[in-house]
This record gives structure tokens, C-alpha cells and sequence, in this order.
């Protein structure tokens, strides 16, 4: 036990000496419903908990239907899983698209329970004011469905599970989630016993009654029985807040101490100059403050603009933004921890004076030990040109104020993610890694599904208590001025946060392969305490002779070592060059020449289909005479997709006609002189096969998929262009013979520029079908251990029984072994993909095998197996599970892969100095 004497100032009354230490014992983890009941101690340690994203990812690192409808296996044509997980947790959290996949099977411990809404019953007739079904089992706001998230069906109700739980769609169409669940080790100290679910109890009326004040004042009030109890004391003053320099507001030098409450009020003229504002608050004096973000985006949202007078730009459970009549105030509720002071400043925005900024605090004494708890941050990243091919670095722990461990965890993100009114970057995906993972342990399947929407949301707003899209015009044609461009979202994180023990690295891909050049500002929420509560202890490299023998490793019928060359799943493997705008000097394009007359406004259609049901590779730009030779697109036709993207809407292999995409009005060019007019196409997303252009001043809507335009016999108003037509070719863009194109000739559009993102490595490992024996050394002062595995996920559904004995003695009897559990990983990187054709249609199977063989997968061992041992000797015996992918589809080679084993135990952090 650390001791810390200090002489303390207690609210200008009294002086003593206080005694601060370090627990040896970790706080109660709130489990459930007391997630949310005890969210005051949302900077608390949560040792022992691990926290998991899976989702319907395109595996092959792409963007394949939006990420939808890529499934573990089916089981049957009616059950199609998505999540599969053994040994007791809680899934917290689960978002769809709208109703789609629905009925869902939520299997826990074996017993499947439909769990479906409004629309279910009749996806062709969407009920408008849908809700979860059952209502009473699934009520708001632990629930919001489409017709207020405008695009997705959130889930926050806490699903226990004892020993297993399943997810599986019902429907394939679009079927599109991700799933945020928690495991715990063993033994833990949780608020509450893990009890499974039994799809009758409702949660219970005081946690909806919490969840209905977003957007109030949540914290504990001076003159409350509460407040009084807690000892609450509140400062307020007012500012002029210059243009340039630092504003002291104020200082809290009675502590330890918890900051429970950060408000503002500003006159609602100043309000979008007070958003680019920045808010600075350091603790206890440290190097570098640990808020430090434009006040806008530190309180949800990009600007503070208010296009339609709403009353909140963001009514969040720990934030909101409020439009009073004459003002704009803005709250922070995160409980935010400190130990000796806590100084906060506001920093000018460069150009503008704010006069009138009004604020206050709240804050109570801190009795807990230091180390149950972390300092609360928000790192601010600019990334105005996102590296193509590589994610956003929203925050890297290892590098946040001098670097080092941290011990914590990840509770939220607010971000800009287009300063122009483009929300296609918004197919990126977020990837989360921990504690030295290499896989993402959080993976999902786009920007806007993490912000909590759907479809971009159609353009429009909207606001929930952990989930929200508060501002940007529905289309730049409606932007009211440049911050009307201005879109952005948030993400809250509270019974689904996500701990760590000794890094996080938060990463966002932008755009569906990295490929967007928009201007990202973004936020991230966590608590953290400098130090670890996750220390490795051990590693064993399998296939190393070495480390085989000093880790006792055996194993009757392991394989000989083998090398496996691959990737782990980080994102794209190849970036490929032009896609947010076109090339100068293209290596891959063809030039068409032709007659037209000026002045004309031609709409621009084109022919084609995509041909692997990729959409990442139906689309090329188009640019006339001067365009050519730059990047620039001229106005009419300077759509940020390009040209094409049939799989939007028509399937592979079918020849149909569009213009930037087939559901929106046709892009259009006007000469400025007549006669000869010059034309270069170029790959966007290659490769897909161009039948016909048809420039028109007469078609205005989108022709029939079947009809093939006729080459007019005279004039101008009608121009007809297709693969004959062209004059010169270059690169991977040429013309191919196919019967089904008009002219029995097609452009092959191919050919990208492409770059190597994350090469391949190599690495040796061993299979087995019996089992393995090794010992690791531990830190014996430990709260339980994880095992971390390095694999090849080429191996199907990999299951095995852990035994584990006190490494004390060298050899271990029979009656040494104890079970430890359950080790399963599900799936494979081979997944079947199957979106159906139509609400209704009927499930496919089709096989899809992704080139990222390497996975990381954990293991938790519980702490009366662990405790006071510096080693334990593991046994892990394979139990085969015999599944195909598919009904009827053969079943592969089933094994245990094992490439390298590290130990972790969990431990105390030390206590802030």
C-alpha cells in the first residue's frame, strides 16, 4: 500500500492532514443495469473486464455492400450468425440498418429468443414509428429505431450470458451490424452476479428515468440531500474571452476532488465563434494539459451553428447543447477525477472577441483510493490530409502526454468528418486495438453506423444520449453558408466502454479503402491513470526451438513448424490512385474525340456494369477539353463518386444505365464553343466494363437497364459514344469483345495505380488435434491473466478446453489439472456473404476467403487459478467442432493453430504521483 500525507485546505474551513493511498484491491465493476446506475463512477478502473466489437465487415479489408451481410457461417438459411461467443459475459450493444436481417435470434445459453420490430413482420411496408419488439423487454430509450436515428435500429439493453451467446439474422438483405460485448475474468468483483438472460424481466424503470434526463442536468445539485451528502461545492463567474491568448477561468485547489459539472452560456450572436474557442484544463499540475480541444467539438458537435433553430444541437446523456432565447448553454457531465488541483482556461479563437462567457463548476471531495480511478481526457487530433491508404490516428495512448502506460478506459469520440458536405467518407470504419493487440478487438462497419446512424441519415440530424449527427445541411445545395457544410457526429460510451490496461489506439478509416481527402477534427473521451494494470509477464514463440524448451512446450501431435506468410486485418492491402478525384497524368484512361454544339446542356448518361460485385470497382471519371491534364472536374459534372457505381442499385453482371449513380439526376456538360470536343475517362474503382455515354438534351430520367441507345443520324442534340469511339488507350483501360454489350465491343476500365499499404509477413507456427502443454511465468501479486494467442485463422471455428496447474511443480499429476474454461474463437477467414436480392429474397452462399491469416485472440483465467503464482502450466486440449459454412458445404481441415502465446496479469495500477 502506497501512503501519500498532505496537507489539505477543505473549502476554506478547516486544515488537517489527510491520508491518501493506493488500494491493493480493484473497485467494483457496475455490471448490467448498474452500468447506467452507477455511471458517477465512469472514471473508474475496470480490472478484470475486457470489451469486444465484432460486426459484418467486408473481411477482405474492402467495403462490399456497405459492410453488410458477410456472416461466421449459417447454419441454416433462416440463421445466419454473426456473433458467436462462449464463457459468460454481456452483450451491451447492437446496431442494424433499419430492420434489415430481422427477426434476429438472440441465443443465450442455448436457448434462442426472437427479438424483431415494427417492420419485421412486413419489410416491404415499413411501419413508420417503429420500436423494438417485445416493446416491454426492449424499451426507449435503451432503444431508438430508424424513424428517429433516420437509418438504424440501436440496442442498448444489457444481455447476460452464462455460458454462450448467439447472434443470427433471420434475413440476409443488407444485413448489416456490429455488436459491442464484455467478457470478464473469472472471480472478478462485479456489482451484481452474471445471471442469463431470461427474455421476460423489462429493465428496470429507474434506468429509463436516468436516460430520460439527456439533456438536463444529471449531476448531484448543492441543496439535494445528495449533493449535501456528497459535499458539493460550486463556483461561477463570468469572462471576456479575447481573441488571442489564454483566459484563466477558473482553479480548484481543494482536493482530492471530483469535477462533476463544466457549464457555459454565451449570447447566441457569439455562439459559432465561441465553438472554435478552445477549453484547456490540466490536473494536478501535470506537463501537459489533458483537455485541450475546440469547445465545439469537446461538447459534441463541429460548430455551433444552428441552421434551423433547433433547442438542441446535441442532448446527450454526459453533454448537451442548448438554445436558450437569448444564449446557447453547454454541460459536461463526465465525472472527471483529480488529486491535488485542477486548472481550467479557455484559449481565444484568433479572430473574434466573445464577450458575456458565463460559467460554473461543481465538485466534491474524493474518498476512494487514488488508484481506482483515472484522469479524465480529450485529445484533439487535425488531420487535414488523411495519408491515403492509412487510418485516422484518433488517439494513440503510448504517445499522450510523454508517452508511456496507461491504465483506463475509452468512453467516446466526437468528430468533423467533411468541411464541404460529403458524407461518402463515411464508409470508413472504426478500428480499435488495446493493449499491445495487433488485431482490432473493436472492428465495425462504418463511420456513420458508430456515430449511431444509418445511410448517412439521410443527410438530416439528430440527437440521442450516446449517439448523434448534430449538424450539416442534408445537401451542399441547401448549405446556408460554409459552416452549414460543416457535418459531424458523436459517440458516447458508458455501459459499452471499453477498458484497457496498458495502451489504446483508436483508429478511423476514411472513406471505404482510406481514400477520402476530407478534412477530419476529432475528440477523444477517456479516462486514464499513468501506469499499467495489464502487465506482460511472458511469451512463448512457437516453431522456436529455444522458447519451445524454456517454456516446457510439448504437444503429442503437433505439426512440424510451418511457415504461414500473411496479414493481419488492418485495413487495405493494395491503394489504388484517383479516387477522390481524377489523376493529371493517368497511367491507365482512353480519350474519345466527337462533334457537339455549344451551349447545349447535355445530361450524361453511361452503360456498364460492375463485374465482382465489388463496389469499390464500378466507377471512372469523365473530363472534357480543359479539364483534361488536371485534377479538376468541371461544374455539372464534378460529382464526388464519378461516374457509374451500377452496383448502388442493379446486381453484377448487369448492364443498366446511370450517371453519378443510378438514383440521382443526371451530371450534365455545357461547350463553351462548338465542334470538336475532347473526352478522358479514367478508372475510379476499377474494373468494370463500359457499354455506352449518351450525351442528351432530351432524356432527362434514367433510361430502362435493357434499352440500348441508337446512334442518331444527324445533328448534335443527341450524342452517342461507346468503345469504337475511342482513339487512344493507355494502361489497364482497353476494348474487349463481349456479346452482351451493344456493339458486341466493351471498354474494359482497369488498370489502377496501386500501391502497397501494409505488406505481408512471415511468421512459424504449429497446429494440433490432441493437445498442448506449456508454462508462463506471472506477476504473482495478480487479480487473475490473460493469454493472448497469435493464429492462423485459416482454421475454422477453433475450440479448446483450458486446463491450468500451479507451475511450482515441474510435473504436474491429473488431479493438478483445473479447468479454466472455455477457449473459442469463431469463424474463419473464410466467411460466406450473402445479400439476398430483395427484402424478401432468398439466402445465398456464396464462399469468400480473405488474405489476412493472422488473428490475436484472448483468454481469461481466473484469479483463484493465478493468484500468488510467478508460473502456471497451461493445457489446452482441442475439442473439434464440427460445422460447415453452409448446409452441405464440406467441411475444411478443423485444428488448434498456435503461433505465439504471451501472459498478462492483471494487476493494481500505482497511484498518481
Amino acid at each position: 500500500m502506497q501512503i501519500y500525507r498532505v496537507v489539505l485546505s477543505w473549502f476554506g474551513l478547516i486544515t488537517f492532514t489527510a491520508i491518501l493511498f493506493a488500494a491493493d484491491e480493484p473497485p467494483v465493476i457496475p455490471v448490467g443495469l448498474d452500468a447506467y446506475r452507477m455511471w458517477d463512477g465512469w472514471a473508474h478502473q475496470r480490472i478484470g473486464a475486457r470489451a469486444y466489437m465484432r460486426s459484418t465487415y467486408d473481411r477482405r479489408g474492402g467495403n462490399e455492400s456497405a459492410d453488410a451481410s458477410h456472416y461466421l457461417y449459417q447454419e441454416s438459411n433462416t440463421f445466419n450468425v454473426s456473433l458467436d461467443v462462449q464463457g459468460p459475459g454481456i452483450l451491451y450493444f447492437a446496431r442494424y440498418n433499419h430492420w434489415h436481417g430481422s427477426p434476429w435470434h438472440y441465443e443465450v445459453d442455448g436457448v434462442d429468443h426472437i427479438v424483431q420490430e415494427s417492420s419485421s413482420a412486413n419489410p416491404l411496408q415499413p411501419v413508420a414509428d417503429s420500436v423494438f419488439l417485445p416493446a416491454d423487454l426492449f424499451p426507449n430509450p435503451l432503444t431508438w429505431t430508424w424513424s428517429i436515428t433516420k437509418g438504424a435500429d440501436l440496442m442498448w439493453v444489457p444481455i447476460p450470458f452464462e455460458k454462450s451467446f448467439r447472434m443470427a439474422y433471420t434475413r440476409t438483405r443488407y444485413g448489416t451490424g456490429y455488436y459491442i460485448f464484455h467478457q470478464y475474468v473469472p472471480g472478478a468483483k462485479l456489482s451484481q452476479s452474471i445471471r442469463a438472460w431470461d427474455a421476460q424481466t423489462p429493465p428496470s424503470r429507474d434506468v429509463l428515468s436516468l436516460l430520460r434526463r439527456a439533456g438536463t442536468d444529471i449531476a448531484p445539485q448543492p441543496q439535494t440531500t445528495e449533493g449535501k451528502a456528497l459535499g458539493i461545492g460550486e463556483q461561477s463567474g463570468a469572462l471576456d474571452l479575447p481573441a488571442s491568448g489564454t483566459a484563466p477561468v477558473f482553479a480548484i485547489t481543494k482536493a482530492p476532488s471530483v469535477l462533476r459539472a463544466i457549464e457555459f452560456t454565451v449570447p447566441k450572436s457569439n455562439a459559432v465563434e465561441f465553438s472554435r474557442a478552445t477549453l484547456r484544463v490540466t490536473w494536478d499540475n501535470r506537463a501537459q494539459p489533458s483537455i485541450e480541444a475546440p469547445v465545439g467539438l469537446f461538447f459534441g458537435t463541429g460548430t455551433f451553428y444552428n441552421r434551423d433553430g433547433r433547442e438542441y444541437l446535441v442532448k446527450g446523456f454526459p453533454i448537451y447543447v442548448r438554445y436558450e432565447q437569448e444564449s446557447v448553454h453547454m454541460a459536461c457531465f463526465f465525472p472527471m477525477p483529480f488529486f491535488r488541483e485542477a486548472r481550467i482556461e479557455l484559449v481565444g479563437n484568433g479572430q473574434a472577441e466573445i464577450p458575456n462567457v458565463r460559467w460554473s463548476a461543481r465538485h466534491h471531495p474524493f474518498t476512494e483510493p487514488l488508484n481506482h480511478v483515472g484522469y479524465f481526457h480529450a485529445t484533439y487530433r487535425d488531420h487535414p490530409l488523411p495519408e491515403p491508404g492509412k487510418d485516422l490516428v484518433l488517439l494513440d495512448t503510448r504517445e499522450a502526454e510523454g508517452g508511456g502506460d496507461w491504465s483506463g478506459s475509452f468512453v467516446g469520440t466526437s468528430f468533423v468528418f467533411s468541411h464541404r458536405n460529403n458524407l461518402g467518407t463515411l464508409e470508413g470504419d472504426p478500428r480499435f486495438f488495446f493493449d499491445d493487440s495487433l488485431t482490432p478487438q473493436a472492428y465495425g462497419t462504418g463511420t456513420e453506423e458508430w456515430g449511431g446512424g444509418g445511410d448517412y441519415w439521410g443527410g438530416r440530424n439528430m440527437t440521442l444520449p450516446f449517439a448523434g449527427h448534430p449538424v450539416g445541411a442534408r445537401d451542399i445545395k441547401e448549405a446556408q453558408n460554409a459552416e452549414d457544410q460543416i457535418h459531424s457526429a458523436y459517440r458516447f460510451l458508458l455501459a459499452d466502454l471499453m477498458p484497457f490496461g496498458r495502451n489504446a489506439v483508436i483508429r478511423l478509416e476514411h472513406g471505404g479503402q482510406n481514400e477520402s481527402t476530407e478534412h477530419y477534427k476529432t475528440v477523444t473521451y477517456w479516462y486514464g491513470l499513468p501506469g499499467s494494470s495489464l502487465v506482460k509477464t511472458d511469451e512463448l514463440q512457437i516453431g522456436d526451438t529455444a522458447s519451445e524448451q524454456a517454456h516446457s512446450y510439448r504437444s503429442p501431435d503437433a505439426s512440424r513448424p510451418y511457415e504461414i506468410t500473411s496479414r493481419y486485418e488492418w485495413g487495405v492491402d493494395m491503394m489504388r490512385g484517383g479516387f477522390e478525384t481524377p489523376a493529371a497524368n493517368p497511367s491507365n484512361y482512353a480519350e474519345i474525340e466527337f462533334e457537339a454544339d455549344a451551349g447545349t446542356t447535355y445530361a450524361i448518361w453511361v452503360r456498364g456494369k460492375n463485374i465482382d460485385g465489388n463496389n469499390m470497382s464500378d466507377a471512372f471519371w469523365m473530363q472534357f477539353n480543359d479539364e483534361v491534364g488536371t485534377t479538376k472536374l468541371g461544374a455539372g459534372h464534378d460529382h464526388s463518386k464519378g461516374f457509374g457505381n451500377w452496383l448502388d442499385r442493379f446486381p453484377r453482371g448487369t448492364y443498366a444505365w446511370s450517371s453519378a449513380l443510378p438514383q440521382d439526376p443526371p451530371q450534365t456538360v455545357t461547350f463553351k464553343a462548338s465542334g470538336k470536343q475532347r473526352l478522358r475517362i479514367q478508372p475510379r474503382h476499377p474494373k468494370h466494363l463500359l457499354d455506352q455515354i449518351w450525351l442528351s438534351a432530351a432524356q432527362k430520367k434514367l433510361p430502362a437497364a435493357q434499352y440500348a441507345a441508337r446512334r442518331p443520324a444527324t445533328g448534335r442534340a443527341e450524342i452517342l459514344l461507346d468503345a469504337s469511339s475511342a482513339t487512344k488507350f493507355a494502361g489497364g483501360v482497353r476494348v474487349i469483345a463481349d456479346t452482351n454489350a451493344t456493339a458486341g465491343k466493351a471498354m474494359e476500365i482497369g488498370g489502377a495505380n496501386e500501391s502497397v499499404v501494409y505488406p505481408p509477413h512471415t511468421d512459424v507456427g504449429r497446429k494440433t488435434r490432441t493437445f498442448s502443454e506449456f508454462t508462463l511465468k506471472l506477476e504473482p501479486n495478480n487479480f487473475g491473466a490473460m493469454l493472448r494467442r497469435k493464429l492462423d485463422y485459416s482454421f475454422p471455428n477453433q475450440r479448446v478446453e483450458v486446463f491450468v496447474a500451479d507451475g511450482a511443480k515441474s510435473q504436474p499429476t491429473d488431479a493438478d489439472w483445473k479447468p479454466a474454461g472455455i477457449w473459442y474463437l469463431a469463424g474463419a477467414n473464410t466467411c460466406v456473404y450473402s445479400d439476398a436480392k430483395g427484402e424478401l429474397g432468398e439466402t445465398r452462399h456464396s464462399v469468400q476467403t480473405s488474405n489476412r491469416r493472422f488473428r490475436d485472440d484472448e483468454f481469461l483465467i481466473a484469479r483463484e487459478l493465478t493468484k500468488g503464482r510467478s508460473a502456471i502450466h497451461v493445457r489446452v486440449k482441442f475439442t473439434s467442432v464440427e460445422r460447415p459454412l453452409f448446409p452441405g458445404h464440406p467441411i475444411p481441415e478443423l485444428a488448434w493453430s498456435e503461433i505465439r502465446y504471451d501472459a498478462y496479469c492483471f494487476v493494481m495500477p500505482p497511484a498518481p504521483h
